[in-house]
């Protein structure tokens, strides 16, 4: 199995695209390859297997030298929008499902972006962030709550298909039972800090896991998938909280057996998460970010997911963000690196050959497209 590109990519999880600024310097352009925020770095990540392949395959896409400098012409060329375009339908992305959540001021909005794109786009409302705004406006926890219910109340009527928290980021995976007078008692300090600041990181984590139980069960009400980031991701997670196994409480609640789980990323933790999505109906796996950020590692990380998890349990998807040329590789690994660990376990003896094409199709587009109904 060498070639899936015939079968389009459903891209569950991807953010918005940034809106046009100055021509990107290499450094900036570097960034986008790591989740490191140390500026050291910068030196070090053109030695990274992920950049070094990635400035070939866009070379070749792109009809220039493989080189930083002459990609980053290239890209100048033709129009932010031609560029934008011509990437994402080399991706053949046909469905994507956009976080809007991160660096929301400085993107196009999801109506430019479908005026822009040849593919449809449905929102993914982070539960954070909609946290954060409302505690910035709410005057008491009373209001802040009462507007938090509402908003989510409303969420699959205005269009959201899923829910997703980035809890694993502030303080890890281990939500906790919270009384309301708990969390009434975090409020005025996050209020104060937002009235000062203009703005709050919502990190103290009686309110984070209020909230978020209320944000579950509006969920299952609405039938709303909810991703959770695991593992790899921002430099702010520790990995050591951030793994899969620690969501279990949550999992085994019998109130919240009608969420549906989304474990996203997964790296290192791709064992754990097939091994959840074995015991649990409600548990499904995406090894976005994984596939492309690890290289050849992510042929492995799906072979470690499909050691339990069902083939109609695991998904892919990109997790691009901000330039269009993460999208186009990230579509493109997760079908060499799908290939690859098919192709494998074919030889193996554990998948037929009239297996793989529907198990390929599944992972790629069916199984996103079952679960968010989109």
């Amino acid at each position: 199995m060498d070639d899936l590109s015939a079968i389009p990519l459903y891209d569950h999880h991807c953010h918005a695209l940034r809106r046009p600024q100055a021509p990107l310097e290499a450094a900036v352009f570097r960034r986008h390859f790591s989740e490191s925020s140390d500026p050291g770095m910068l030196a070090h990540l053109p030695q990274t297997l992920f950049l070094r392949r990635g400035l070939r395959d866009l070379a070749a896409l792109l009809g220039c030298e493989a080189s930083e400098e002459a990609l980053l012409a290239a890209r100048e060329l033709p129009s932010p929008e031609l560029h934008l375009r011509r990437l994402i339908e080399a991706a053949k992305i046909d469905v994507m499902l956009v976080d809007t959540g991160l660096h929301g001021g400085q993107n196009y909005a999801l109506d430019e972006l479908r005026e822009l794109l040849p593919c449809a786009l449905h929102e993914v409302l982070r539960i954070e962030a909609l946290a954060e705004r409302l505690i910035a406006e709410s005057h008491s926890f009373a209001q802040l709550e009462e507007r938090f219910r509402a908003e989510l109340a409303r969420a699959r009527e205005r269009g959201v298909v899923a829910l997703k928290s980035i809890a694993a980021y502030r303080g890890g995976l281990h939500v906790v039972p919270r009384r309301r007078e708990e969390a009434a008692a975090a409020f005025p300090g996050l209020r104060e800090t937002a009235r000062r600041y203009g703005r709050v990181r919502l990190a103290e984590r009686t309110l984070l896991d209020y909230l978020l139980r209320l944000a579950l069960e509006a969920a299952a009400a609405q039938e709303l998938p909810v991703q959770f980031h695991v593992g790899l991701g921002d430099d702010d997670v520790d990995l050591r909280t951030g793994g899969p196994l620690e969501l279990r409480a949550l999992l085994q609640d019998e109130a919240l057996r009608g969420t549906t789980f989304v474990l996203l990323h997964c790296w290192p933790y791709a064992r754990e998460a097939g091994y959840l999505a074995n015991l649990y109906s409600h548990v499904y796996v995406d090894l976005s970010l994984t596939i492309p950020f690890t290289a050849h590692g992510g042929a492995t990380a799906i072979r470690e997911a499909l050691e339990l998890a069902p083939t109609s349990k695991l998904l892919l998807s990109t997790d691009a963000f901000t330039i269009p040329e993460l999208f186009y590789l990230g579509a493109r690994y997760c079908r060499e690196n799908l290939a690859r660990a098919l192709t494998a376990l074919h030889a193996e003896g554990w998948l037929a050959a009239h297996e793989l094409e529907t198990i390929a199709r599944q992972l790629l587009h069916d199984n996103a497209a079952e679960l968010y109904r989109a």
